[in-house]
């Protein structure tokens, strides 16, 4: 005979806050675990995307940990800390060289003329410009790109603006870092970011995802949004936004015989309040905060994919209210053609700059393909930016 509901009931009551009594003294004493890397949890899901749950889980908990518990991350909160209001330079930023490291790989470490940085600390007054790419012609020609990129390239508007951020240590002349506008971030979006630059997806070595979700100011994580119910909804979007950049990271790297610089557009996401402190408001140029998030490529050069769905958005329309997610903004600057006008800039900068670099290694006797990396980087101390590379590409 099966026992009665009220004595069940009484057991389940009782064994529940044993376990629960025995859980708290566990973690007050017990260290907590270590989560393995990204690249562990999302194994070869990148390779099709697949998404499950408990990859979405797990990933999440480690970004929790990664955020709050890891003694790298309090380490980094101390550095910036210790320099927040002291060693600032003429710019009135914090010098670079004071820099924690985060995620930067070693061949940005390793960046001729100055490190290819991932943090400008708290205090890093910034401009932004509207500027005007061409039509990507090289891109289309398939310079590094798929047929399906050169699509996305074809798609560009030239009389579209494109509004850079001018952020001091991220910024490489021409590739300076791009404004994308406010978004979200939920659950998914670690995932899809994680596969999209997962380790083994790349010939290249390029910083982990979560380079993406650290803070360029502050260092702190960004983290998904939830309400009561484990759910995205409209309340948990408006109390907690992000405004995301794209700063083309950069390596120099020896290739067979090929002297090459490489770079990657990493999206990252700022705190607002970090944005907003060191934004310098240009009122007359439409730039403030947070008029400026109506610049947000959204609302401008990837409308069509934005609206699909939307109500049209309407010059003096508010703004704060509609948002996106962080991965389907990044996604966007890819599909409007953008990502193709700026890569083209790069990429015609370089070829520009090489010409140069290669007549001066022929003077002195040195063909090309024998020119080391040390010899480069000396070299590259009397060039103008971007004179380093044989070829510089957009590579995942």
């Amino acid at each position: 005979m099966p026992p009665s509901k009220k004595k069940s009931s009484k057991k389940k009551g009782f064994g529940k806050k044993k376990a629960a009594a025995s859980a708290t003294a566990s973690s007050a004493t017990s260290t907590p675990t270590v989560p393995r890397s990204n690249e562990e949890i999302i194994g070869n899901s990148w390779k099709n995307n697949v998404i499950k749950k408990s990859i979405v889980r797990e990933l999440n908990e480690a970004l929790v940990y990664e955020s709050t518990i890891s003694e790298k991350r309090k380490e980094i909160f101390a550095q910036l800390d210790a320099l927040n209001g002291t060693s600032v330079n003429e710019t009135g930023s914090t010098d670079l060289a004071l820099m924690p490291v985060t995620y930067e790989t070693e061949g940005m470490l390793n960046y001729p003329k100055m490190p290819c940085m991932l943090t400008v600390g708290k205090t890093a007054p910034f401009l932004m410009s509207k500027r005007f790419h061409g039509v990507p012609v090289s891109m289309m020609r398939g310079a590094g790109y798929d047929e399906v990129e050169m699509g996305f390239a074809k798609s560009w508007d030239p009389k579209q603006p494109v509004y850079h951020v001018d952020l001091p240590h991220l910024c490489r002349g021409s590739e300076s870092t791009i404004f994308m506008g406010e978004c979200y971030l939920d659950k998914e979006d670690v995932l899809h970011f994680a596969q999209r630059f997962a380790k083994g997806a790349s010939s290249y070595n390029w910083p982990d995802s979560f380079a993406i979700l650290q803070c360029p100011f502050c260092c702190k994580m960004a983290l998904p949004l939830v309400n009561g119910k484990g759910k995205v909804d409209e309340a948990s979007v408006k109390e907690s936004t992000y405004i995301m950049i794209l700063q083309n990271i950069m390596q120099f790297v020896k290739m067979g015989t090929s002297l090459q610089r490489i770079h990657r557009g990493l999206p990252r996401l700022c705190c607002k309040s970090c944005f907003e402190k060191n934004l310098i408001q240009e009122e007359e140029l439409g730039i403030s905060y947070p008029g400026v998030l109506k610049h947000g490529i959204m609302f401008h050069a990837a409308k069509n994919d934005f609206l699909k769905g939307f109500p049209e958005v309407k010059e003096g329309d508010e703004v704060e209210s509609i948002s996106i997610s962080a991965y389907s903004l990044f996604v966007m600057y890819e599909r409007c053609g953008m990502q193709a006008a700026v890569d083209e800039t790069i990429f015609v900068t370089t070829e520009a700059g090489m010409n140069s670099f290669r007549g001066k290694m022929e003077k002195i006797g040195i063909k090309l393909g024998e020119v080391s990396i040390k010899q480069a980087k000396a070299q590259y101390g009397e060039e103008e930016e971007g004179d380093t590379a044989e070829r510089c590409q957009q590579v995942d």
